[in-house]
């Protein structure tokens, strides 16, 4: 049987992006920190080939000039990084080392240019997230029934449970896939697993990006109107719940802490639209001593890790994003998935089945990317732009016919 992107009518780089994700879920860290030699990595390597061998072949068209234009910016703030940013204790190389969130869109970019150009590829990708998706699945089961057998004493409660990064992000794919292709009580039931599945994964963000997809679908339905107010409830809800201590904690107030110093850099201290390039600290010592002082949090302090503020983003690849190249320049990713805010915002809900679950898919993805360090790391920044192109491409594919 073939799998995905291994059909033998698929090119060489397609080939080596499926066995990329292939071997991220099944292997998680053991594959994304495998080193060849030195600092080379085999998932760098891997990508930067199939990135190679895709620029060698002639007429490649390129699609969405917004996303190029955000990729030449980023490329300049490094040039300007390299040559005039002073990154401390951080080092020379810590410049290279932030870049890599650039670094896997400018592949998964050029690689996804050429495969999604045959309209046919658009979707076997949708099959392969599919794929992904039940492996994810059936593999964290498996691994929860292997976690009760072999440790003592074992609770989902406490701690991470999850079997790969790669398949946190599958299952919050499986969630939209059952949404859309199942029915009835055969829905409900499965859907109800799938979110337990997520709650004892150790990231409260999965369970909360389900159920982000899960209101999603709901909301769409709904007229105009009906979306205005129930925007305005749910708001109104989410402020209350804000209020509860469940989400006044440490690790939260942490984050809000972290992501409010963040956009004030980038608005006030950035103007919006100027960022802080590369191999600079993601905070200042004295805002993490204000940390320190108001929730009572000393690790960006560095008395462990003396790099930890630059290691550390904010635990949102997009404020990530924002604070290295600016918050307007950090816009160009929303043109090429305009539509999605369309759908959820002003049209009807659609009845193409693989455009709602490539949507919801994506509604996920980006929620999950929204609280942990997803795009800046190789552990599965890949099967987010995956999402992401396949989106992009299929609803470019729907608009040009």
């Amino acid at each position: 049987m073939k799998i995905g992107f291994l059909n033998n009518r698929l090119s060489l780089e397609a080939k080596i992006i499926a066995f990329i994700l292939m071997a991220l879920l099944l292997f998680d860290r053991g594959f994304s920190k495998m080193v060849i030699v030195g600092p080379v990595y085999a998932h760098d390597l891997l990508l930067l080939v199939a990135t190679i061998v895709t620029i060698l072949k002639i007429n490649t068209k390129i699609y969405f000039p917004s996303l190029l234009l955000f990729i030449i910016i980023s490329i300049l703030y490094l040039i300007y990084s390299i040559f005039f940013v002073d990154s401390g204790r951080g080092g020379f190389l810590m410049v290279f080392r932030h870049y890599f969130l650039f670094f896997y869109l400018i592949c998964c970019y050029i690689i996804f240019n050429k495969i999604f150009s045959k309209r046919e590829n658009i979707d076997i990708g949708i099959n392969f997230i599919i794929k992904i998706a039940k492996w994810s699945f059936v593999l964290q089961l498996c691994y929860f029934i292997y976690l009760f057998i072999t440790v003592p004493n074992y609770s989902p409660l406490v701690g991470f449970s999850y079997f790969s990064a790669v398949g946190v992000m599958g299952i919050i794919t499986y969630g939209a896939y059952i949404l859309v292709y199942f029915n009835g009580l055969k829905r409900i039931v499965i859907f109800t697993i799938v979110l337990f599945v997520s709650m004892f994964l150790g990231h409260a963000s999965s369970f909360f990006s389900l159920i982000a997809v899960f209101l999603v679908q709901f909301y769409i339905s709904f007229t105009s109107k009906q979306r205005l107010i129930t925007f305005f409830l749910v708001l109104v809800f989410m402020l209350i719940l804000l209020q509860l201590p469940q989400f006044n904690d440490g690790n939260a107030n942490w984050r809000l802490m972290y992501w409010s110093y963040i956009i004030n850099n980038a608005i006030v201290e950035n103007y919006l639209i100027l960022g802080n390039g590369f191999g600079r600290p993601f905070m200042s010592m004295s805002f993490a001593q204000q940390i320190l002082d108001e929730i009572g949090s000393f690790n960006m302090l560095g008395n462990n890790n003396p790099l930890v503020r630059w290691e550390s983003p904010p635990h949102n690849s997009f404020l990530t994003i924002i604070f290295h190249i600016g918050l307007i320049p950090a816009m160009l990713l929303l043109f090429p998935i305009k539509s999605l805010f369309k759908q959820i915002l002003l049209q009807n809900k659609s009845k193409d089945k693989k455009k709602l679950f490539l949507l919801y898919c994506l509604v996920g993805s980006v929620v999950w990317a929204s609280f942990n360090v997803v795009l800046e790391l190789p552990h599965s920044a890949v099967y987010f732009w995956l999402i992401y192109f396949t989106y992009a491409f299929y609803e470019r594919k729907q608009t040009k016919i």
